[in-house]
């Protein structure tokens, strides 16, 4: 029976330490295969290959095949977009030495424990399923409310709720092991205490993953709605413009047929004076006219407006549009990417020592839309590989609309800076 007991609590210290490894390779890094099945074998084949060494009771050796194992599998199973398998590799080592200190830690925390409360003699094996159980607990603790916030890349922070489950339940784990402890004074055995403690080892696994993943959801879900609600105003915003537009063009419709009959009955007498002030209105009312860049209306208005934007504030404009089929774009992603797109631009130039200016071109390639959007710019913070700008709340919510509607049509966002120039490419398949 002991060596059953022995078998079990290395299969479960294995099971939870490949559970961890690969719940971090999953949720930090994109997958090579689409096969589901091949990444559950080699979650099961690890397991068991390093519960076939664990068994053979050498530490070292546990160690180093953790260490192979994990690298081997990031490199072969996962990548990133910038690959670095170097770094990936690094990264998954990095956390399994911290998963071994944490088990030590562990360990040395029991013994310190049991010290305290004057339990000694306990049984060997007994003490073996403490050790395993106790450690475990402790790294499961450790991962998710230190470790994995340490080296995961996630936006999500930790909420106060979270905090408080995670202390709950470690309390609950601890107060759990302190009554099974004491059955295991003076050399007693008690198999069902020690089945016992790894099913409270099971629990917290899945309790802290849970609530984990339930508060990442909720994050989640409120930037979405906040997603949709920029994307929503922005919309009803360019619909307005619109209609604004519509109702400008009807009536210099009429203010022309006036102008030409003031041009008539003034010609003969006073033809220059009737001229100039004809000319004068037409000048006028001239920018109220969306320029027509494209056979998109919506673009047109936006581009309109964002070019007496950059007239304002300053900024040289420079818009090369070809014969570009962009029918296939609705027109909230026509808003949301090309809206928030050019406002960034806009703000960096604005800011930008020396020359101010934007260069807009699209083109097609073959069955691709090509967006090209240079702006001059300053010194530009980049967060995981994002632009950021330093409008406080909400920052970053415009170019999250970008790629989410760029994702609609296949498409890809490539931005860079190059010194004082920054580069937006946008590729779109229609």
């Amino acid at each position: 029976m002991d060596k059953i007991l022995l078998a079990i609590c290395n299969g479960l210290s294995c099971f939870i330490i490949c559970t961890i490894l690969f719940q971090f390779m999953n949720e930090r890094y994109k997958k090579s295969y689409s096969n589901k099945t091949l990444y559950i074998a080699a979650e099961i084949a690890m397991g068991i290959t390093a519960f076939g060494i664990n068994m053979l009771n050498f530490a070292i050796l546990n160690l180093l095949i953790w260490f192979v194992g994990v690298g081997v599998t990031v490199y072969f199973l996962y990548y990133e977009d910038a690959d670095r398998p170097i770094r990936r590799i690094t990264e998954c080592e990095v956390l399994v030495l911290c998963m071994s200190v944490c088990e030590t830690l562990g360990v040395l925390l029991l013994h310190c424990f049991l010290q305290i409360c004057g339990i000694s003699n306990i049984d060997v094996v007994m003490q073996y399923c403490l050790e395993v159980t106790f450690s475990k607990i402790v790294l499961i603790f450790l991962y998710y409310v230190l470790i994995n916030r340490l080296i995961k890349r996630t936006e999500v922070a930790c909420s106060r709720e979270q905090y408080i489950i995670y202390g709950i339940l470690l309390f609950y784990s601890l107060v759990n092991m302190l009554v099974i402890v004491q059955n295991f004074r003076d050399g007693q055995k008690s198999y069902l205490s020690a089945v016992n403690m790894g099913c409270i080892v099971l629990a917290d696994l899945y309790l802290l993953y849970y609530v984990k993943m339930a508060d990442e959801k909720r994050y989640y879900e409120n930037r979405v709605k906040a997603l949709e609600q920029q994307a929503k105003m922005q919309y009803e915003y360019y619909l307005a413009q619109n209609e604004k537009y519509s109702q400008t063009v009807r009536i210099l419709h009429d203010v022309d047929k006036h102008i030409r009959a003031i041009e008539n009955l003034y010609g003969t007498e006073r033809e220059h004076t009737a001229g100039e002030y004809a000319e004068a209105i037409r000048s006028t009312l001239a920018p109220l006219i969306p320029i027509s860049y494209t056979e998109n209306p919506i673009l047109n208005i936006l581009l309109t407006d964002k070019n007496a934007v950059m007239q304002e504030k300053g900024i040289h404009s420079d818009i090369k549009i070809d014969n570009v089929e962009l029918s296939y774009i609705e027109p909230i992603d026509i808003t949301t990417i090309f809206g928030n797109l050019l406002d960034n631009a806009i703000e960096a130039a604005a800011n930008a020592d020396g020359d101010k200016y934007i260069f807009i071109k699209i083109s097609a390639y073959h069955k691709m839309t090509v967006v090209h959007i240079e702006n001059s710019c300053g010194k530009v913070k980049w967060k995981k590989r994002m632009p950021v700008s330093d409008k406080g709340k909400g920052r970053g919510i415009g170019l999250l609309n970008v790629k989410q509607s760029i994702d609609k049509y296949d498409g890809d966002l490539q931005l860079k800076q190059d010194g004082n120039r920054f580069v937006a490419d946008l590729f779109l398949n229609s």
